[in-house]
């Protein structure tokens, strides 16, 4: 199979500036929308209703570039409620099954989360707590990720509740979320002392996809690849960055870069691969 490169120069103008890493990313992602084909990139989209008990809003899912690997969630002109209403991107996760919302309004932040249950709606939780619930009302049933090809629909299939059931064996005695850390994707629980700060094992295991940068911080870095749920990696050293988010430097057989370890709210990595 021919991978295919796209490169572009643009005249100089009286206002031309350099491309900032951002700039550059987004063009990267315009890039990959072109080289798919024409009947998904311009496929109509379906109608989803989108509540939180905040409000909610009837939304549709475009896989328009809002930024780096997330995509656009199109809410229109509605008031959709104080969570919702921030809900401006998308990406899917674990084979399509799972739906992460992001607000790109003041940098990319993580708002929450909805799986895929046996019924076909989507439940899940909102960041800071809270229940959230995607349910399909009209037009196509499947949502896509241009990033990753995964799509959801009708034949996509719910997560295995025993297999849930393994992946959190670890957690099963955390403590309510309330004043803690919580895992991603998996809010609702408290992260385990053990897996709060850099590893001391040399290793770590990612808990939903990241992004993997240039440097230790999002702030003039770029994304240069990804590491997926469930990945082993191995660090070489951990800081943190002038936010107080702490930034990994790891590796494996096939990439390299520096992956969020944890914010103020949220752990991506356990500090052991289990």
């Amino acid at each position: 199979m021919t991978t295919a490169v796209l490169t572009a120069r643009l005249p100089p103008t009286r206002h031309s500036r350099s491309l900032d890493p951002g700039d550059i990313m987004r063009l990267k992602a315009l890039a990959l929308l072109a080289l798919l084909p024409a009947t998904l990139a311009q496929a109509e989209t379906g109608v989803w209703s989108l509540i939180a008990e905040s409000g909610g809003c009837d939304v549709s899912f475009l896989p328009e570039a809002v930024d780096d690997g997330i995509f656009f969630v199109d809410r229109g002109d509605a008031e959709c409620g104080a969570d919702i209403g921030r809900i401006t991107g998308y990406a899917l996760n674990e084979e399509g099954a799972v739906v992460v919302l992001y607000s790109t309004l003041d940098g990319v932040d993580l708002v929450g989360n909805v799986t895929r249950q046996a019924d076909g709606v989507f439940t899940g939780r909102l960041r800071g707590g809270g229940v959230l619930r995607l349910e399909h009302k009209s037009g196509p049933i499947g949502i896509a990720d241009p990033m990753t090809g995964l799509m959801t629909g009708e034949t996509a299939e719910p997560l295995d509740l025993e297999d849930e059931a393994a992946a959190d064996a670890p957690l099963a005695g955390a403590a309510p979320q309330g004043d803690c850390l919580s895992y991603a994707g998996r809010e609702g629980t408290c992260a385990e002392q053990s897996d709060l700060g850099p590893p001391e094992g040399g290793q770590l295991q990612v808990l939903t996809r990241m992004n993997l940068r240039d440097q230790g911080t999002t702030s003039g870095s770029a994304v240069i690849g990804r590491a997926e749920a469930g990945a082993c990696l191995a660090i070489t050293f951990c800081s943190e960055d002038e936010q107080g988010r702490l930034w990994c430097g790891v590796q494996s057989d096939t990439a390299q870069g520096y992956l969020l370890k944890q914010d103020s709210k949220t752990v991506y990595a356990l500090n052991t691969c289990r």
